[in-house]
């Protein structure tokens, strides 16, 4: 479904009037102590950058509302660099998300960026990846390119399959630096080390 940009702003042109407020508080509704996390990566100049029509918008596990809040972005106008779309729940009639790797990395509702219509040209599907799989079993999927990073999930046994958008480099695994951001079964990134990719970085895989 597009929905332009205009439309978009019509229905945030009432920036602190109080029923903007009021659908703007119910949208991100979320603990009023969540703070901003450390950014995953920055933006990348061959990156799909948009920006934000609202402030605090909620950076999430998965393209629902309903799913687990790992981030909050700044004022509006804060810009993201966008990987790809998926389909979720419905967002003001809008259910086009936006799975973002800087400057936090999960997914944001299309109807909170400048994106002109939903999906944006030129942004691929989530669920047009390349696929590998695991080489041992409960590997952990984290937050950034590091063993350092908070764990957002724990994929199942040896053989386990998932999506890979994109590449990126961090903490040594045995002598691997490179990382892959996932988006199923679960976001976020694991080592390459541990996927069946053959090399690192994959031939064809995108630096993140």
């Amino acid at each position: 479904m597009g929905w332009p940009t205009g439309i978009k702003r019509l229905a945030l042109a009432a920036a602190g009037a109080p029923l903007a407020a009021a659908l703007t508080m119910v949208m991100l509704a979320g603990p009023a102590a969540a703070a901003p996390q450390p950014a995953a990566l920055e933006l990348q100049a061959s990156s799909h950058v948009y920006s934000t029509l609202i402030a605090g918008l909620h950076v999430r596990k998965t393209p629902t509302t309903a799913a687990p809040v790992l981030a909050i972005l700044g004022p509006a106008g804060t810009k993201v660099s966008v990987d790809c779309w998926a389909r979720g729940s419905s967002v003001f009639g809008d259910r086009i998300w936006y799975l973002i790797t800087a400057p936090h990395t999960g997914f944001v509702a299309g109807f909170y960026l400048s994106t002109g219509r939903d999906p944006a040209a030129g942004i691929p599907s989530c669920t047009a990846g390349h696929v590998f799989e695991t080489l041992i079993a409960r590997l952990h999927v984290r937050r950034a390119p590091t063993t350092a990073a908070p764990v957002l999930a724990v994929l199942g046994p040896f053989g386990t399959k998932v999506t890979v958008k994109c590449w990126a480099p961090g903490s040594s695994v045995f002598g691997d630096k490179i990382w892959y951001l996932i988006v199923t079964p679960h976001t976020g990134f694991v080592a390459g080390f541990y996927l069946s990719t053959g090399r690192d970085p994959a031939a064809g895989i995108q630096r993140c």
